[in-house]
């Protein structure tokens, strides 16, 4: 695994080394977690937003779901935006909570709904579908991003 590392390696110290010096295991490491890109950003922040989503599902709360996930899914949209350095404006963010409501409309609420049917497996249903859904508009996202700055650097 090491040998498979070594260019990586090589490749940060050319970039942040100015000096012929060694720099230690510590300063590559964190030389190297600050040139992650926006996509890898944005994707730990998917799934973060994933897990919450999942979380938020689960609970209980027969119509306050839907509303509780569109608001997370806005607020990962324009999370993502920012991240690769724009700044969607209010409209943006008032167009898209009123997009992803619409969707859900057809999506979450049919689907929760049935599952809220089956008690307690029902809830772990209601987690799943929750959890897909914000991983796949996170992809999308971040696909719009990634073709408009491919491979930008964080």
């Amino acid at each position: 695994m090491a040998n498979l590392l070594a260019p990586i390696k090589t490749a940060v110290i050319r970039v942040f080394t100015r000096s012929s010096a060694t720099p230690s295991n510590e300063a590559i490491a964190e030389r190297a977690e600050t040139i992650a890109t926006c996509r890898a950003k944005s994707r730990a922040l998917v799934h973060k937003y994933a897990v919450a989503g999942t979380t938020w599902a689960v609970l209980p709360i027969p119509v306050a779901t839907s509303i509780g996930l569109t608001a997370m899914e806005t607020h990962l949209i324009y999370w993502i935006g920012r991240i690769y350095g724009e700044a969607p404006t209010r409209m943006d963010v008032l167009m898209t909570a009123g997009g992803l409501e619409l969707a859900s409309v057809a999506l979450k609420t049919a689907a929760i709904e049935a599952a809220n049917a089956v008690p307690v497996i029902g809830w772990g249903i209601k987690g799943a579908i929750a959890g897909s859904a914000i991983e796949a508009i996170g992809d999308v996202v971040i696909r719009h991003y990634e073709q408009k700055y491919p491979g930008k650097a964080a």
